[in-house]
């Protein structure tokens, strides 16, 4: 007789396979066998990689969900192994990125029972996850029913990833290996248990009707946050209606880097072009931004705080929030409408013959103070010394067209929405944002980059971020990931100098800043990378270019001074609003 877990592990994975899924992350145990075997069967239909660490495995499936917008799977043995996923679990249940975890469990008997690495897996994940199931035990010779109900199981598990994170326990009894009468069970059933067909479910009506009515006759802008976008064609849709959208109503499109709506094609300069530079010169007067009576927002609520506080302070008669999921995202509790839209449901069509505003000079004063902003940024990033703003302003400026960017929590997510210049190059940009943890990112980043190995990949991240996951880097070689990692090295915990607490000595120094004395050269030879360092600006663009161009894997570190960089962050700012104030406000 077969092999119960070899039969119920084939039937679940080839009905997981039958469902869609492509992409799975497989981790080193003994009583997940079954399912890891049964994923081999399917090594020509589904892209397997191999990790020794299920934290960094865990994140790196978390960049594959995130690049491919696609549910990654990841497959771990019984015990803490799971609990090694939940970081990660964390961050795609805040993002909504689609995870299916299988983790394999001990059988009822060995269930609270003391026996040897076992732990209480059931629901081990609490609310993080949209659904969880602990499956049935393999048996001997199970009824045609037991295996339509594994089949049905898989693909809704594959269905219900569209809602956030999945997770199904499976208990298997030893003999985890197959046995010499197995090959009965060995055909692979490529048939689909089950269908679910969704209508793409879009309120964009109700915008359009906003758009048309009193919105339209007030002061407002178009803002997308992070992960507005995570596709080309999403980016691509959403450009031409938000185009079509500040035609009719007049509002300027302000949009963070990691939204992916600052490179969507069109000239610099045109009239509707996303802004990128509004950090330096929002608290302008002249701007007027705290005029503003409505915000058609898209995305996680801002990275800026000065734009948080901006929508948190201003006069809002409407704030029309448009979400993928219909989740609320609003710290300031100021929504005055939830708009649920799918991306590629946006139109510019229904916009086509409606006249344009007739008051436009607030969006023209925005779109000269922006100008005026990358004027001063161009001149400023060439001279004096070399910040970790400078190097960010570089990386989008070298990176080819098609490339990827992932930025790493703290500081480098913010210098890249702060100093990444908008384009006409279609660059999608990645972040950890659900969460806003530095754990894992550069797993996450080759995690992007192997869902898109045919891509150019550059990862910026901090000192303390590359620390944290400096084991992710074995991925590099062992998934065949390459990619340009940018190490903006501050000697540790540079955004504090941002916050009050920089005030109070020597409480910070001693327990803010934390500086380690590192030489992160060891870990590049480590794990195999080439190493520059880079602390002028010919030679990180020299490296950086050589780097990206080679499409191997390079480690280059630019070691900087916090408080040097920030005081170069606030001249740039100060010179901005210095030369924005001359506008006139009436024009």
């Amino acid at each position: 007789m077969p092999n119960s877990n070899t039969l119920y592990a084939n039937v679940f994975v080839d009905a997981l396979a039958a469902a869609g899924l492509k992409r799975v992350c497989l981790l080193p145990g003994s009583r997940h066998t079954p399912l890891i075997l049964a994923f081999a069967r399917h090594r020509d239909a589904i892209d397997i990689t191999s990790h020794l660490d299920e934290r960094s495995a865990a994140f790196f499936a978390l960049g594959l969900a995130t690049a491919s917008n696609e549910p990654a799977a990841l497959v771990c043995t019984s015990g803490s192994a799971a609990a090694n996923f939940f970081p990660a679990i964390i961050e795609a249940r805040q993002s909504r990125t689609p995870l299916l975890i299988l983790s394999a469990d001990r059988p009822p008997e060995l269930r609270h029972s003391g026996a040897n690495q076992t732990i209480d897996q059931v629901k081990l994940y609490g609310d993080a996850v949209a659904w969880f199931v602990d499956a049935p035990l393999p048996e001997a010779d199970p009824p045609p029913l037991a295996l339509r109900n594994l089949r049905t199981l898989a693909a809704r598990a594959m269905a219900k990833t569209a809602g956030g994170v999945v997770h199904i326990n499976l208990p298997f009894r030893k003999p985890f290996e197959p046995g010499d009468d197995d090959a009965e069970v060995m055909n692979i059933d490529r048939g689909g248990a089950t269908r679910f067909l969704r209508e793409k479910q879009s309120d964009a009506a109700a915008l359009d009707d906003l758009m048309r009515g009193q919105a339209r006759a007030e002061r407002g802008i178009i803002y997308f946050g992070h992960g507005s976008c995570r596709t080309a064609a999403e980016a691509g849709a959403l450009m031409r209606w938000a185009a079509r959208a500040s035609r009719l109503s007049g509002y300027p499109i302000l949009a963070e880097y990691s939204s992916n709506m600052r490179n969507t094609g069109l000239a610099a300069g045109a009239r509707y072009v996303p802004l990128g530079a509004y950090e330096t010169y929002l608290g302008s007067d002249v701007c007027e931004f705290k005029s503003i009576e409505a915000l058609i927002r898209f995305g996680a609520p801002p990275l800026s705080k000065a734009m948080g506080d901006l929508v948190a302070q201003a006069d809002l008669k409407h704030h029309i929030y448009c979400n993928r999921d219909g989740a609320w995202a609003d710290d300031s509790h100021g929504i005055t409408d939830l708009v649920h839209w799918d991306p590629l449901s946006a139109a510019p069509m229904p916009y086509a013959d409606d006249p344009p505003a007739t008051e436009t000079a607030f969006r023209d004063r925005i779109h000269r103070a922006e100008q005026i902003a990358w004027k001063l940024i161009d001149k400023a990033i060439g001279t004096r010394d070399y910040f970790d703003g400078a190097a960010v302003y570089d990386v989008v400026d070298l990176m080819p067209s098609d490339g990827l960017i992932f930025a790493g929590n703290s500081l480098p997510v913010r210098q890249l929405d702060q100093f990444g210049k908008p384009s006409d190059r279609p660059i999608l940009a990645f972040a950890n944002r659900g969460a806003s943890g530095i754990d894992g990112n550069i797993s996450s980043a080759l995690g992007i980059g192997a869902a898109c190995r045919e891509r150019p990949l550059a990862a910026i991240v901090g000192d303390i971020t590359f620390y944290h996951d400096m084991n992710g880097l074995l991925a590099i070689r062992r998934c065949g990931v390459p990619v340009t990692i940018v190490l903006l090295n501050n000697a540790g915990g540079g955004i504090f100098h941002r916050l009050p607490i920089s005030r109070f000595e020597p409480a910070f120094s001693d327990y803010y800043v934390t500086a380690h004395g590192l030489d992160f050269s060891h870990a590049a030879r480590l794990y195999g990378l080439d190493y520059q360092r880079a602390d002028d600006r010919p030679a990180f663009r020299a490296a950086f270019s050589a780097a990206v161009a080679g499409r191997g894997s390079t480690l280059i570190e630019v070691r900087t001074d916090a408080l040097n960089d920030l005081r170069r962050r606030e001249q740039i700012m100060a010179t901005i609003r210095a030369e924005v104030e001359q506008l006139d406000a009436s024009e």
